[in-house]
């Protein structure tokens, strides 16, 4: 078996993300999860080579400093002789958020029926449900699907494909198009929608952001669920709106409690309109919609 490193630290809610995106390029894999009892977050990178500690603490410096406040400490270790993808299987617990039941693949076949499974493993791309961003995105497109029939559903930046999965399972007659700037996350995606027997109505694309959709011709959509950063919502605001039909919705996530106003402003410029949000923890979900009649 390979040797693993392990890159950690402890951060804020609010420099979790954007150090995690500047951990990435190091490792294999990374997660990040909050200690509730203590209030910190933890990021933890695992490699098979061993990382180069000073090239990580000079990215995280500049990261730190962006976020106004002190650089964490960084701690890099060579992990024990263990089958480590066993075990974190193994001790990813099932999770369900209201109609969805979001699982690895060590239960297949051991969940109930009565609820929409959704099977995905702890991989590469961020993303395995765990996250109160996630859990938002879920609860909100069970709520949407008392009244909504989407024809076509846009994933925006789909990490794993959680969303796109949840889509597929409860829209059995929606198309999905999943974006992500990441091809990892992208052939994540793809072998996810295939163990969850959606492949057919899953479409991944890799490329930066909304561009890829000129690229592939897809059309306007009915609803676009899109859970990244405050900021990158706000910049893509304007192509969200392009893409989204008239009457059409916008399920949104990743952005912190205090970010909330600058994102539907930044929205609302655009002529779309707040009709809900939800807080969970720090971490905030909003639904929005375009006015009918509108032309873009």
């Amino acid at each position: 078996m390979k040797p693993i490193w392990q890159v950690s630290l402890e951060t804020t809610a609010e420099a979790a993300l954007p150090l995690s995106d500047v951990l990435e390029p190091f490792v294999e894999a990374i997660s990040v999860f909050e200690e509730e009892d203590r209030g910190i977050w933890i990021l933890k990178g695992v490699s098979t080579v061993e990382p180069d500690r000073a090239e990580i603490v000079a990215a995280l410096s500049v990261a730190a400093a962006i976020e106004g406040m002190a650089l964490p400490e960084i701690e890099v270790a060579l992990l024990p002789d263990t089958d480590w993808v066993r075990l974190n299987r193994e001790s990813f617990p099932a999770m369900q958020f209201g109609r969805f039941l979001v699982h690895g693949s060590h239960l297949r076949g051991k969940t109930p029926r009565a609820v929409l499974n959704i099977e995905v493993d702890a991989a590469q791309a961020f993303g395995s449900g765990s996250h109160g961003t996630t859990e938002g995105c879920l609860r909100a497109i069970g709520r949407l699907a008392c009244g909504m029939r989407p024809a076509k559903v846009l994933d925006m930046g789909c990490g794993s494909g959680i969303l796109s999965m949840a889509a597929a399972r409860i829209w059995p007659a929606a198309g999905i198009m999943a974006v992500d700037i990441d091809p990892v996350s992208v052939a994540t995606t793809r072998e996810n929608a295939i163990a969850n027997g959606v492949a057919a109505r899953v479409r991944a694309e890799a490329g930066n952001g909304y561009a890829v959709l000129s690229r592939v011709s897809a059309g306007h959509y009915d609803l676009i669920l899109s859970n990244i950063l405050a900021r990158p919502l706000c910049r893509m605001a304007p192509d969200l709106t392009r893409y989204l039909k008239p009457g059409g919705r916008a399920v949104l996530s990743g952005l912190l409690h205090h970010q909330t106003a600058a994102v539907v402003s930044a929205h609302r410029a655009q002529g779309l309109r707040l009709v809900r949000k939800w807080r969970y923890g720090d971490w905030m979900t909003l639904l929005l919609e375009k006015k009918t009649g509108a032309v873009w």
